[in-house]
């Protein structure tokens, strides 16, 4: 921080902020009271989706001066700001001493660091920040005004990014109403489509290995579970690799290729389809079914939106028999009742689809230069180059 403008100052975290863990709180409640507060958990410190309020007054009350971290489990390091309420036992509480610092720039200032913590968090079950890291990090500080007009700058390029964000949400429930105005509901079938077990449009219903192979840092063969499958497509990052020798044990049973349907069944996220779009061989996991259909009779794109559809899928999580019970047998999959309509109609809505994606495609690649842009940019803002 050698080559900062004159008039900034460098001071260490530790020296500016006063560091405080919040509290478990046992009584929560998911609607808002006249004696409530919001109760804050570490996925509020990304968005606002959830809200969980509390009328315990046990635990510890943060505003919106303060500036909040994530302090165990995998997303330590995660950092908000601009929030008010009661904080739980994994979230800590910076508490900016200093009249001359603004919130807001702290906020965006640390979230530059939040890797950086994560890499050197304690613990080697449950990550935990380390405190003596996090009180080492040096802070640039400009004087208030130039600090305040850093982060009106970097909010503005955020709120770019969240609403480019938006516009992807809208593109994917567009698709949902094309789907509606072609099919009706699915659940309740107005339009009088036939209704088939999945097994009579399959040629082929299996799910992954039963024994998880090692992971092998030198191995060639992908090895996809449920954590890879999303709504949005195949997510690659974090993927694991086994040998040869284990991956053609599994793919003798389970040889998934390109169309077929995977389907998560097992765990929290069980209900989400994706159709293949890897042409490679892979091997899975037994919390992933196969699907391979019988494409005189079905197309894959509108089964995937059939099983992602929120009435289907909400459907399907209902009937595995109550709350503690995430898991869907092949048997019980096999028997998983579709409706079927034309295939000349799917095939018209897998067009839609196709069409859809391309412009997903093209929005993905402008978030991503809109990301860039902002990475950019909180590199360039806390070396003094943004504002002068």
């Amino acid at each position: 921080m050698s080559n900062l403008p004159s008039n900034w100052q460098v001071k260490s975290l530790g020296d500016v902020v006063k560091i405080s863990k919040g509290k478990k709180l046992n009584s929560l409640v998911d609607k808002e009271t006249s004696i409530s507060k919001r109760f804050i958990q570490i996925d509020d410190l990304r968005n606002s989706d959830y809200l969980k309020y509390t009328e315990d007054e046990s635990g510890l009350l943060v505003n919106k001066k303060d500036v909040l971290i994530a302090w165990d489990g995998a997303n330590a390091g995660t950092v908000g700001f601009g929030l008010d309420g009661y904080i739980g036992s994994t979230i800590a509480r910076l508490e900016i001493l200093a009249e001359n610092i603004s919130t807001n720039y702290f906020g965006w200032f640390l979230r530059t660091k939040s890797k950086y913590l994560r890499d050197n968090c304690t613990g080697a079950t449950i990550p935990h920040v380390n405190k003596s890291v996090l009180g080492a990090i040096k802070i640039p500080l400009p004087p208030l005004p130039i600090q305040k007009q850093i982060a009106e700058i970097l909010e503005k390029a955020d709120q770019a990014k969240q609403k480019r964000k938006e516009a992807n949400k809208l593109t994917d429930e567009l698709l949902q109403s094309v789907f509606i105005e072609m099919f009706g509901d699915p659940v309740k079938n107005p339009n009088g489509i036939p209704l088939k077990p999945l097994e009579k449009v399959c040629i082929k219903i299996t799910d992954g290995t039963h024994n998880s192979p090692k992971n092998d840092e030198y191995g060639v063969h992908k090895y996809i579970t449920a954590k890879n499958i999303k709504k949005n497509g195949i997510d690659l990052r974090n993927i694991t690799y086994i040998s040869e020798s284990d991956h053609k044990a599994i793919y003798s049973r389970c040889n998934p290729e390109f169309e077929d349907i995977l389907y998560i069944k097992d765990g929290v996220t069980t209900g989400i389809a994706q159709v293949n779009t890897l042409k490679e061989e892979f091997s899975m996991l037994s919390n992933l079914a196969l699907f391979k259909l019988n494409k005189s009779i079905l197309n894959p794109y509108y089964l995937r939106a059939y099983l992602n559809n929120e009435f289907v899928y909400q459907n399907i999580r209902n009937s595995m028999g109550g709350a503690a019970i995430t898991r869907l047998t092949v048997d019980k999959l096999k028997r998983l009742p579709v409706l079927v309509p034309s295939l000349p109609t799917q095939q018209q809505f897998a067009e839609i689809v196709n069409k859809t994606e391309s412009l997903k495609e093209k929005q993905k690649q402008s978030e991503q230069e809109l990301e860039n842009l902002f990475q950019s940019l909180m590199q360039r803002a806390f070396k003094g180059e943004l504002v002068s």
